[in-house]
């Protein structure tokens, strides 16, 4: 970050707080330089852990095939591209990850770092990769692997082709300080999220479905891989070490694909074991020593560091440091869950997309707990919490637990942390639309934790072109004329996961087709089953959530906290006198008003801009929303699409014009410093509020222009009525972005006609001018498709609107 950016920070601390921060920042680059010292002269690769020789626990059952048979085609296609080291991630299209690939270059810009390799069975082309003090264990390592084995460059980006060195110290690390670069690509790729699609095959492969290779092809790609990374990634060196998160999402990763196997009957030969658990170790060290915690900001990091900790302490077998690990890892959890979910289930980040990765991390993280064997459990009590070294404090033994319901044991875990976890689901339920997509709100960076059944659809290839919009470089892949496209923005799995804690209806009806994803969390707790929050008769069906009327920020019912200020909640026996076409689900804390009928799915944004005023995730979105019409993307969120890349390109996705709201001329709801620095911050100057609403009606308004903009949304059962205010001299325009399958035309001078095929909708607006210009749609992280906006433009201070639609049938997909 520049020297501006440090200068204004100093200013604007108090005296003590400086000169703490100072001191700590000394402290840290003595022992930066300290370190750098010592791993430059010596291995880092542990010459040996105590429990070398000992086996990992081990937490799964075998999972039944019939659960996995539904997906049989898509597990063969996706082993198949990873067990020849081809990856769809971030937007890069199925590309072959190898060394001295030709990279195609991301927004305009291609780099030729990559050079081909001669891998030989000896290591020796780890020369001059390898720093001096690593190299022969490197090279040890690396005479295990299969002779026939070809690496992956875990160092490039795949799409630019800039390439990290491997012998250059993690912190030593830069990025963001090249055009078109993005330190996303090797990091997604190192998460190696795709290891469980290759255990899912060996299962089917060794029950003699068709379309798999034989078993043992899928047991050595993973043996292979893992000694691959391990070989040519030493502790501490290279790009993959930089970010302690990904670090943490790695080990999970191998450790479940690991238990997996072991689950299906493989037996790992003892060579591989004994590098595969000294490297588990070496992760845990490097998660407990490079904590992304922060005394005045914590986020979705620092969540995922505790939940990679976690995976190693419980897989580890008990040493006093491992089970103060452990100790310190549920706690932390514990914490965190209060800290950044809110208590109607809802993330603090403002994105739904990180909401689903947070919790994500919550729900396996709360299962792996509960699935502990009494040994483990006795780390709880036992633990020596003088061997914890590292901030935050962990507190002396033993931690606080709790009666588990419908259990004899006790839990770390207090009612409110399963009722919070439970309503993590609900909110992911109501921000699902017909099609089984998500409202896209704040970031989307595709982030995930563990991809146990991730979702893929098979697509015509030209139709894949057009998401990517550079997939000439991927078509090398296939022999036919379809493409297997993940689809980010279907979150059923999450509700799924949730599920195999909890067995409710309406989740098993919502995410049925992610069977497998509950049958894995209800395996890996131990087959605990806990009771919902709700009353039994409301449990088959949240969706009979009462509503709140006029004057409060909050309504009653799943996935909503208690805290009316004005009026009164609604009883369930109130439920039927309100609206039966329209319901209303209300998430305050989180900024997100969402109405549903037969008809239609409308979200209005309207709220904090998360990370406690942070806004490092947020979105200039404040009055914006997405309509859905029978299941159909009308109106959406254009998305993320990149980060420090392209900062141009991440600052428009996120500026107030890209969203569905009005915009003074020439002005933002909230602003952000220029550079690097501005890229993951945003001030809270919009101050978003909710004046009224109820099923029928919505009245929001901010002051991040300094004249208030106050809309006021009418809901009918064919159409949306919309008043746009704002006193100012200035120009106004109203934003309307489109999905990229709606079609937009001018009829006239007050109405716009959009068809998307199978719907028609009329635009109508005054006073003011229409417009309609080219516009961008980002489904995924990366991802870019072709889209158009609609725009109102207006002197008069005010605009008024409204959306109507016509349907022959209504398809009931709500």
């Amino acid at each position: 970050m520049g020297l501006k950016y440090y200068v204004r920070r100093a200013i604007s601390l108090p005296p003590h707080v400086l000169a703490r921060k100072l001191i700590g920042r000394a402290k840290r680059k003595i022992s930066f330089w300290q370190q750098n010292w010592i791993d430059t002269r010596r291995p880092t690769y542990l010459k040996d852990f105590p429990a070398s020789q000992a086996e990992l626990y081990s937490y799964f059952c075998s999972l039944k095939v019939d659960l996995l048979k539904p997906f049989s085609k898509q597990i063969s296609a996706l082993a198949g591209h990873y067990i020849n080291h081809y990856f769809d991630l971030l937007g890069s299209g199925w590309v072959k990850v190898s060394h001295g690939i030709d990279c195609q270059g991301l927004e305009g810009n291609r780099y030729e770092m990559g050079q081909t390799v001669h891998a030989d069975s000896e290591g020796r082309w780890l020369r001059g990769r390898i720093n001096p003090a690593n190299l022969a264990e490197s090279q040890r390592i690396w005479q295990l692997i299969d002779s026939d084995y070809v690496p992956i460059d875990w160092h490039i980006d795949f799409k630019s082709g800039y390439r990290w060195s491997e012998s250059t110290r993690y912190l030593k690390i830069v990025y963001g300080h090249k055009p078109g670069v993005d330190i996303k690509a090797p990091w997604e790729l190192a998460r190696m999220q795709h290891l469980p699609q290759l255990a899912w095959a060996y299962k089917l492969a060794n029950d003699g479905l068709p379309g798999f290779d034989e078993p043992h092809i899928y047991c050595s790609e993973f043996r292979n891989q893992i000694l691959d990374f391990i070989a040519t990634n030493p502790p501490r060196f290279g790009v993959n070490w930089r970010c302690t998160m990904d670090v943490a999402i790695r080990v999970a990763n191998w450790l479940v694909a690991y238990d997996l196997f072991r689950s299906y009957g493989v037996e790992f030969d003892s060579g591989f074991r004994r590098i595969f658990i000294r490297s588990v170790y070496e992760h845990g060290l490097h998660i407990i020593n490079n904590l992304e915690w922060n005394v005045d900001l914590k986020s979705n990091h620092y969540l995922s560091n505790i939940v990679g900790l976690l995976f190693v302490a419980a897989y580890l077998p008990r040493t006093p440091e491992i089970d103060c690990w452990l100790a310190f890892a549920v706690q932390e959890l514990v914490n965190e869950v209060r800290f950044q979910f809110n208590p109607d289930g809802t993330n603090f980040e403002a994105s739904t997309s990180y909401h689903r990765l947070s919790a994500e991390l919550v729900v396996y993280a709360t299962a792996l707990v509960l699935g502990l064997s009494e040994d483990k459990q006795r780390a709880f009590n036992e633990y020596d919490h003088l061997l914890h070294k590292v901030k935050p404090r962990l507190k002396p033994a033993p931690l606080d637990l709790y009666p588990l319901p419908n259990s004899d044991f006790r839990s770390p875990f207090p009612a409110w942390y399963f009722e919070r976890l439970e309503k993590m689901a609900e909110f992911t339920m109501h921000i699902s639309h017909g099609g089984n997509r998500i409202t896209q709100i704040g970031d989307n960076d595709s982030g995930r934790f563990l991809k146990i059944m991730p979702s893929y659809r098979e697509v015509l290839l030209d139709k894949a072109g057009t998401i990517y919009l550079n997939l000439s470089r991927c078509t090398d892949l296939l022999n036919s004329d379809t493409y297997w496209l993940e689809d980010h923005l279907d979150h059923r799995h999450l509700v799924a996961a949730i599920n195999g804690l909890f067995g409710r209806d309406d989740f098993h009806v919502f995410a049925s087709k992610y069977r497998l994803e509950t049958e894995f969390v209800h395996n890996l707790c131990g087959k605990i089953r806990l009771p919902s929050y709700l009353k039994p008769s409301r449990v088959a069906n949240s969706e009979t959530a009462g509503v709140l009327i006029k004057g409060s920020q909050t309504i009653s019912g799943a996935g909503f906290a208690f805290k009316a200020s004005k009026g009164r909640c609604l009883e369930t026996a109130q439920v039927s006198r309100l609206s039966s076409k329209v319901k209303l689900y209300s998430y305050p804390d989180f900024g997100l008003y969402i109405y549903k009928s037969e008809q239609f799915k409308l979200a209005v944004r309207c709220g904090p801009n998360g990370q406690n005023g942070n806004g490092g995730h947020a979105h200039n979105d404040q009055l914006s929303f997405e309509l859905s019409i029978d299941g159909t993307p009308i109106i959406v969120d254009p998305g993320t699409y990149l980060y420090t890349p392209a900062p141009n390109k991440r600052n428009l996705f996120r500026s107030t014009a890209m969203h569905n709201t009005l915009v003074l001329e020439g002005g933002e709801q909230n602003s952000w410093l220029g550079g690097r620095e501005g890229l993951f911050s945003m001030r809270d100057q919009a101050k978003a509020r909710v004046r009224e609403f109820d099923e029928l009606r919505f009245v929001g308004e901010h002051s991040g222009f300094g004249p208030i903009h106050k809309r006021t949304l009418m809901i009918f059962e064919s159409s949306i009525e919309g008043v746009d205010e704002c006193n100012s001299a200035g120009k106004v325009t109203t934003y309307f972005h489109l999905a990229p399958d709606v079609d937009a035309k001018l009829s006239g001078e007050s109405m716009v006609l959009l068809n998307t095929g199978e719907l028609q909708l009329k635009l109508f607006g005054n006073p003011g001018k229409w417009s309609i210009k080219d516009g961008l749609y980002s489904a995924a992280y990366g991802m870019l498709q072709k889209s158009q906006v609609v725009q109102l433009e207006s002197l008069a201070g005010y605009i008024n609107w409204k959306i109507e639609w016509r349907l022959n049938k209504c398809r009931r997909r709500f």
